[in-house]
């Protein structure tokens, strides 16, 4: 008898997590509720720089005026940023010396409720909006 009974059974939950966090890798997720067209996106890059907030609120903008243009409603097109910075340290000769990484990691997560705007469409526009993010931060 053997004593391996643990399951191999895979999360899709967890595969999805590792698939959003692949840095310039972009998810996005279109559906519809009731009239409205809910889109869910990310994106995980590596920025230079601290205006990547600058860069998605621009682009968001600009996606509000798109959508605005074709005739459509926006509920509301939000964005998220969590920044992971890195830090080094080292000891030489007993003395610790910490020195911050040059990049940074931010992971940005939109979500988008827009009316009277076909659902691809829709999508594709946060979507452009991302690219154009991913993009600037690599400058």
């Amino acid at each position: 008898m053997s004593g391996h009974n643990h399951s191999h059974h895979s999360s899709g939950t967890q595969r999805l997590k590792n698939v959003k966090s692949v840095p310039g890798a972009i998810y996005i997720k279109r559906m519809l509720h009731d009239e409205a067209i809910v889109i869910s996106a990310s994106l995980s890059v590596i920025a230079k720089d601290g205006e990547i907030c600058d860069y998605v609120a621009k682009e968001l903008e600009t996606a509000g005026a798109q959508i605005t243009e074709m005739g459509g409603i926006i509920g509301h097109i939000k964005a998220t940023t969590v920044t992971t910075k890195t830090k080094m340290i080292s000891v030489t000769e007993e003395k610790a010396m910490i020195k911050d990484a040059l990049e940074c990691k931010v992971v940005i997560t939109v979500a988008a409720i827009v009316f009277l705007v076909e659902q691809k469409t829709a999508g594709d526009i946060i979507r452009q909006s991302l690219v154009n993010v991913r993009e600037r931060a690599r400058g």
